[in-house]
């Protein structure tokens, strides 16, 4: 290739760069890339109206709207309500890594963030300081790591969910399958009331509902 060639392609280059990030769905470029803090101010602005420190008393809690069992397994210590926003970033850096941008499926969904996942759960506790770049590095995958993450990313909307009340079942039956969530379930079967309304109907089996795995049978509502 000579050089007037190169220097074209890497004009053309240039340009479809340039157009692939645009706007805030960073994650459709490198999925693993970190996501620059304004991206997680928009998204904990849709999650909780961005106020960091609020806990409605409802199992989700912290400007991420995340679950305890959440918190705890991607590095969290305490209540995220009483974390700072740095913390609450790094852990849900982790979140994403792991899940990717489905972990808030309704939110990312609105703001058009996309991709990521694939990483193993970091055990590393936040530290009580600002945490570093460097302290948030993954480690290498290893495959048991990936077959033990949850194929469920936690539910997300608006307002925070509640998973409070049984309701009558239909006697039918669905087996999760790999890449499925609650809302995704509910949406591919049409029930009514969404994915609460599924959640609520699977209280024996389903405490949290961010937390189910493939082959899991759920019980239909009536």
């Amino acid at each position: 290739m000579n050089k007037s060639s190169f220097r074209t392609v890497a004009r053309r280059g240039a340009t479809v760069a340039a157009i692939s990030v645009a706007g805030i769905a960073l994650s459709t470029g490198a999925a693993n890339a970190a996501a620059p803090t304004s991206t997680w101010d928009s998204l904990a602005q849709c999650e909780s109206g961005g106020n960091w420190s609020t806990n409605t008393g409802n199992g989700f809690s912290g400007g991420l709207q995340f679950t305890s069992s959440t918190w705890q397994a991607y590095g969290g210590s305490g209540s995220p309500a009483d974390a700072s926003r740095e913390q609450q970033i790094a852990v849900a850096e982790r979140v994403q890594a792991s899940q990717g941008w489905g972990a808030w499926p309704s939110c990312s969904s609105q703001l058009g963030l996309n991709g990521g996942g694939g990483a193993p759960v970091q055990q590393a506790p936040v530290q009580q300081a600002p945490v570093q770049q460097a302290s948030v590095q993954a480690a290498p995958v290893q495959a048991a790591a990936v077959e033990a993450a949850p194929v469920e990313a936690p539910p997300a909307a608006q307002a925070p969910a509640r998973h409070a009340t049984s309701v009558a079942l239909s006697g039918e039956t669905y087996t999760l399958e790999a890449g499925d969530t609650l809302s995704i379930v509910a949406d591919k079967l049409g029930v009514a009331g969404g994915w609460q309304h599924l959640a609520d109907a699977n209280l024996d089996t389903i405490s949290d509902p961010n937390l189910v795995f493939e082959g899991q049978v759920l019980q239909l509502p009536a």
